[in-house]
C-alpha cells in the first residue's frame, strides 16, 4: 500500500478561498475515508466513468464544507489534480488495491481480513467511511462489516442499477444440474448485507432506489436519492441547425452504440444532412467503424475518441442521442441538458427522471430502432418542439442538477448534518 502526498506550498487557509462549493456547519472537524476501485487504465489512458466523475466531485465538496478525506481506492489513479489542489491536511490518498479487475478480493468475511480491515480503519482515524460500490453494492462486503465493527459511522452509494435476482429454482450449472435454491439466497444475501449495515444508502435516482428495494429487499428507511450534478450554463449554445447528433461515453452494446448507428442509418436515407459523432473510445469501435463503412455512412458517422474537454464536445452538439441497454442516471445526459440540448433518451434506469418526454428532449423504449429513429425525425422536423426542448433542458438542469445544491445534500447524507 502506497499513500500519495504531493508537495504544496500554499496553506490550507488559502487553498480554502478558491473553494468550489459551500462551508457546511457541522462538517468542520470530521473526517472520511472513502473507498472506490478504478480499473479504468488501457494502454495508458485513464478512461474515467460516472463513478469517477462523481468522486471527483464529491472529494471538493467534503473538504470546502470543512471535513478531512482519506481515500483508499484499488486500480487506477484518478487523483493527481485533487492532490495537486488539496493540502495533505485536507486530502491524502492511499492505493490499497483490495480489489481486483473482477471486483473480487473483498467478498468473503474471514476473521483474519475482517480484522486488518478494521486496524486500517482506525488508522485512519475517520469518524466516517463512504463506499462507492460496485457490483450492485456488494464489492466492499468485507470492509463495510469491519468499518461498521470500528465504530464508524457507514454510507453506501449505489451509482448502477441492480443485477437481475437469479429466480428461485431457474437455471442449471453448465447446462445440466439443477441450479440450488441456497445459490439464489447466497447471492442475494451478498448484495443485502452490507446495505443492512450501513446507515445511510445513497442513490442517484429514485427509480434504481426502487428496483434496489424490489429486488434485494434494502431499507427504504435508509434511502437518500441525490442526482448527478452539472453547473447549467446561464443560456445554451445558440444553435441555427439541429442536424449535429452526438453521443458520449463508452463505444459498448450495453450502451447502445450499435442501437444509435442502425437508427441514425435509417433516418439518413432521407436526411442527407444530419451526422453522427461518437465521443469516446471502447471494445467495439472498430466493429462500429466499419459497419457504417459498410453501410455507406462512413464519411456521416464520426468515432473522436474520448475527448476531455466537455464544452468543446457541447458547442458541437445539436441533438444529444443516449440510447442505453443499461444505465443509472447518465452524466454526459445531464452535461447536455445543462448546456441547453435536446436529449432523446431509452427508458432505463433514472433517465426518464432526467429528461421529461416532450419538455426537455423524448424518452423512447430501450432496444427498440424504430422508436429511436423516430423521435430523431420527429425532433429534427419540429422546430417548435426542438426550442420548447432545449429552453426545457436548461431549466430542468437548473431546478434538477444543480451541482452545488446536491452536493451540499450529499455531504449533509454522508455526514449526518
Amino acid at each position: 500500500m502506497t499513500t500519495e502526498i504531493r508537495d504544496i506550498e500554499q496553506s490550507p487557509g488559502e487553498m480554502r478561498e478558491n473553494r468550489r462549493f459551500a462551508r457546511i456547519s457541522g462538517a468542520e472537524g470530521r473526517r472520511v475515508v472513502l473507498l472506490a476501485v478504478h480499473h479504468v487504465e488501457v494502454a495508458g489512458v485513464t478512461y474515467t466513468g460516472g463513478a469517477e466523475k462523481h468522486i471527483q466531485t464529491v472529494i471538493p465538496a467534503m473538504i470546502d464544507a470543512g471535513a478531512q478525506v482519506h481515500v483508499g481506492y484499488s486500480g487506477s489513479t484518478i487523483y493527481h489534480q485533487l492532490l495537486e489542489a488539496y493540502h495533505p491536511n485536507q486530502l491524502t490518498v492511499e492505493k490499497t488495491d483490495w480489489l481486483d479487475e473482477v471486483v473480487s478480493g473483498d467478498r468473503r468475511l474471514s476473521p483474519g481480513l475482517v480484522v486488518d480491515r478494521m486496524r486500517w480503519f482506525r488508522a485512519t482515524g475517520a469518524d466516517t467511511a463512504l463506499f462507492v460500490q460496485q457490483a450492485s453494492g456488494s464489492a466492499f462486503l468485507a470492509s463495510v462489516f469491519a468499518a461498521r465493527a470500528a465504530g464508524l459511522r457507514v454510507v453506501s452509494s449505489l451509482r448502477q442499477p441492480p443485477k437481475e435476482v437469479p429466480p428461485p429454482h431457474g437455471g442449471r450449472i453448465a447446462g445440466v444440474v439443477p441450479r440450488p435454491g441456497f445459490w439464489r439466497r447466497r447471492a442475494i444475501w451478498r448484495h443485502r448485507f452490507p446495505a443492512r449495515l450501513s446507515h445511510t444508502l445513497i442513490y442517484n435516482s429514485e427509480r434504481v432506489a426502487e428496483s434496489y428495494e424490489r429486488e434485494y429487499a434494502f431499507d427504504r428507511d435508509k434511502r437518500h436519492v441525490i442526482h448527478n450534478g452539472a453547473c447549467p450554463r446561464q443560456s445554451g449554445f445558440p444553435r441555427e441547425t439541429t442536424h449535429r447528433i452526438a453521443t458520449v461515453g463508452r463505444v459498448t452494446k450495453a450502451k447502445g452504440a450499435d442501437l444509435l448507428l442502425d437508427a441514425f442509418g435509417c433516418v439518413a436515407r432521407d436526411d442527407h444532412k444530419i451526422e453522427l459523432t461518437y465521443y469516446g473510445d471502447g471494445p467495439d469501435r472498430e466493429a462500429l467503424a466499419s459497419r457504417a463503412a459498410e453501410s455507406g455512412l462512413g464519411d456521416r458517422v464520426r468515432l473522436a475518441g474520448f475527448v476531455a474537454d466537455r464544452d468543446a464536445i457541447y458547442a458541437n452538439v445539436d441533438l444529444y442521442v443516449h440510447a442505453s441497454r443499461r444505465e443509472s442516471m447518465s452524466n454526459s445526459v445531464i452535461e447536455a441538458l445543462a448546456s441547453g440540448i435536446p436529449c432523446i433518451v431509452t427508458d432505463v434506469g433514472g433517465m426518464s427522471e432526467a429528461v421529461v418526454d416532450g419538455e426537455c428532449g423524448l424518452v423512447v423504449p430501450p432496444d427498440d430502432v424504430k422508436a429511436l429513429a423516430a423521435a430523431i425525425q420527429r425532433m429534427r422536423g419540429d422546430r417548435v418542439l426542438y426550442d420548447r426542448c432545449a429552453a426545457g433542458a436548461l431549466d430542468r438542469a437548473r431546478r434538477m442538477f444543480d451541482e452545488r445544491t446536491n452536493m451540499e445534500q450529499l455531504v449533509r447524507a454522508v455526514l449526518a448534518i
